[in-house]
């Protein structure tokens, strides 16, 4: 029997810290969608992530754009860039309007 409740709250600290890290790359994501609505020079590169991310085949992405931001945007870029490659759904599902937000943000960036 204690093998087993052994057990379980082994699972559970799992799922916990499953649950922590989609809320971290959920933050990140979000925080690259705050920034990316503004009209700064960073708010541009945040913008250009977010769109290679969305469609890399029209905007792909140029590695220096992450020199361009300060080190708490670049985890938050790096971090939303690797949950693209594992993730089963595309990140601006995640979003609440997320495919307009990615729309204004690709017509922001065509102009």
């Amino acid at each position: 029997m204690k093998d087993l409740s052994i057990r379980l709250a082994e699972l559970a600290a799992q799922r916990e810290s499953k649950d922590e890290g989609f809320a971290q790359r959920l933050e990140s994501l979000n925080r690259l969608v705050e920034v990316a609505q503004n009209h700064s020079g960073q708010s541009h590169h945040c913008r250009r992530i977010l769109l290679a991310v969305y469609n890399s085949d029209e905007w792909p992405l140029d590695l220096t754009r992450l020199r361009c931001l300060d080190a708490d945007l670049q985890r938050a870029a790096l971090g939303v860039i690797e949950w693209a490659v594992y993730t089963s759904r595309e990140l601006h599902e995640y979003l609440p309007e997320g495919d307009a937000i990615m729309k204004r943000f690709w017509a922001i960036e065509r102009e």
